[in-house]
């Protein structure tokens, strides 16, 4: 299997899976960016643009908080200008950095490989040179998951059934409904769409039969562990195969996770629950000049002890910077460049223009 991403508890990441704004759990936040280097720390600007424009999910939400840190340590470390903005989310990013009101920002690897296909909610393909990849950040497993005492036991027995989802617009759920038709389970089941907050207690009091769940780097979101205070949890398990063949379809576009034991009490020890994933990624415009860029994802390699005293999501920011990145979408030159520096570049990526 090309891609297993094994996601440990041991990171201390709480957060919803990529989605609907506002889903995400609370975490620390850190203090909005200044948009002036601190001149206690000077640095010279890198040639080219010195400005970046970043958009961002809704505030709170994990590529939010992630975003806005890597802002207030860019302003202060280098001579690079950079803001952030809000917005919906992937999609409405991706077509801002294809009008250039954006340098780059949150995306999702479903939400690029929708973008590069014309898939979901985009009617026409985009240009991947708007939608280059910088670095990832976060990986989300989707597992189905049922309460402990539930009958159901695999994906086969939903059928007939009625199964939770995250909102229809969500990149969770697009990813689900690849995974439904690879499974020939589209019109064998009943979709009710939830928030995850709402979701979770619709399946713990009983009023869906399952739900989509999410362990963001490993840990499970707030409203599993609400259940999991009263009751068991179980996650099914894909079959291998169809896993593999929706992420070989989609270019890593839906990625394959690995839950064990200290993910899920449930899991027996020694055993794995596999699970299609979703990945958060920084994207460049690839007008953005290469030194730009390559100072950017440089000052977040080289401050990463600063950024975790910022926010606990960049505690196993290493073990994602390139391994959750969609295959199917080339890297800036200047992201690759720093990457590459840094000793975490995989050879089976490809570089814009290379």
């Amino acid at each position: 299997m090309k891609k297993i991403i094994v996601l440990l508890m041991v990171l201390a990441m709480l957060a919803g899976c990529s989605g609907p704004a506002g889903t995400s759990s609370p975490v620390s936040t850190p203090a909005a960016p200044s948009t002036t280097p601190d001149p206690s720390d000077p640095a010279p600007a890198p040639a080219g643009d010195q400005k970046l424009v970043i958009g961002t999910g809704s505030t709170g939400g994990t590529d939010n908080v992630v975003l806005e840190a890597i802002a207030s340590v860019v302003n202060k470390h280098t001579g690079i200008t950079c803001s952030t903005i809000t917005t919906t989310g992937g999609p409405e990013i991706t077509l801002l950095s294809v009008s250039g009101d954006v340098s780059g920002g949150n995306n999702s690897t479903i939400d690029l490989y929708n973008a590069a296909n014309a898939g979901g909610s985009f009617e026409e393909a985009v240009d991947t040179k708007n939608i280059l990849q910088g670095f990832g950040f976060c990986t989300w497993a989707l597992p189905v998951i049922v309460l402990e005492d539930s009958p159901i036991q695999s994906y086969a027995d939903l059928k007939g059934k009625t199964l939770g989802f995250p909102p229809a617009a969500s990149s969770s759920a697009s990813v689900g409904y690849l995974w439904l038709e690879e499974l020939g389970l589209t019109n064998d089941v009943k979709l009710e769409y939830y928030t995850w907050s709402e979701g979770c207690t619709a399946l713990k009091d009983g009023r869906i039969d399952a739900f989509m769940g999410s362990y963001a780097n490993g840990k499970a979101i707030s409203g599993i562990i609400e259940i999991e205070a009263t009751k068991g949890v179980r996650c099914l398990s894909m079959d291998e195969t169809a896993l593999q063949n929706v992420y070989d379809k989609t270019g890593g576009g839906v990625g394959i996770a690995a839950l064990t034991t200290e993910n899920n009490a449930t899991i027996p020890q020694g055993a794995t629950v596999n699970a299609p994933a979703n990945s958060g990624v920084v994207i460049f415009n690839g007008d953005i000049p290469e030194e730009t860029v390559y100072t950017y994802v440089k000052c977040v390699l080289d401050n990463l002890e600063e950024l975790r005293g910022i926010s606990q999501y960049f505690d196993g920011f290493e073990r994602y910077a390139v391994a959750v990145c969609a295959e199917n979408i080339p890297f800036h030159p200047g992201a690759a460049k720093a990457l590459k520096e840094a000793g975490l570049w995989e050879d089976r990526f490809t570089v814009y223009g290379g």
